[in-house]
């Protein structure tokens, strides 16, 4: 099984901002699917391997699966109101879809203090990049950078960190993914509807048209 190394979206904080995060969110059964991924995700990576590694990996399984949209962004409280206006305006006429999954990347975030173990979009790229491109129009609006240019669309089931800090620790024991039954990641299709925006605890939603 492959395992690639790129980065992800983990918030942070910034004294006197919201940390903000857009996605797509994954619900129902589809949720309750990757959720299993991410227990068997939790128990390959997360053991000690045959081969002398000892490395030790702390690691959750995600609650909130989603596929994400915009790098950690920051706005003061009174513009949250606005982004959500606009990022409204760019959703209408926007139709839900469908994903499909396959494969599993172990992605780290901007600061590489953090792991994800996630499962990538094998299929459906092209109508999660034109919800992106919407919400990358809303990001240059308000001043923020617009998504990676060479996104590999993923929903991250696993947060991850070597006990001791070391990322390449992680990195390295990202191998023992391949340990995984294969059979738990033949994975239906996921009807993605609804966007959400999360501004630190806060949680807005915008439905998709059926």
């Amino acid at each position: 099984m492959a395992v690639t190394t790129l980065l992800a979206v983990d918030l942070g904080h910034v004294r006197g901002g919201w940390a903000g995060h857009i996605g797509l969110a994954i619900a129902g059964q589809s949720k309750q699917r990757l959720h299993a991924v991410g227990s068997a995700c939790m128990a390959a990576i997360c053991s000690r391997s045959d081969d002398g590694d000892s490395v030790e990996l702390v690691g959750e399984v995600l609650p909130e699966p989603h596929i994400s949209l915009t790098r950690a962004f920051y706005l003061q409280e009174h513009q949250i109101g606005g982004f959500m206006r606009a990022l409204e305006a760019e959703m209408r006429g926007v139709s839900e879809l469908s994903v499909g999954f396959g494969g599993l990347s172990v992605y780290t975030n901007e600061r590489r203090d953090r792991g994800f173990a996630s499962v990538d979009v094998a299929y459906g790229v092209d109508g999660v990049r034109q919800v992106l491109e919407r919400v990358d129009r809303v990001m240059e609006r308000f001043g923020k950078a617009r998504f990676f240019a060479d996104a590999r669309f993923h929903a991250s089931v696993v947060r991850l960190r070597a006990a001791d800090g070391g990322m390449c620790m992680v990195q390295r024991a990202a191998g023992r993914l391949g340990a995984i039954d294969e059979e738990i990641l033949r994975l239906p299709a996921a009807r993605i509807d609804t966007v959400e925006c999360v501004f630190g605890d806060r949680r807005f939603y915008i439905a998709l048209d059926r």
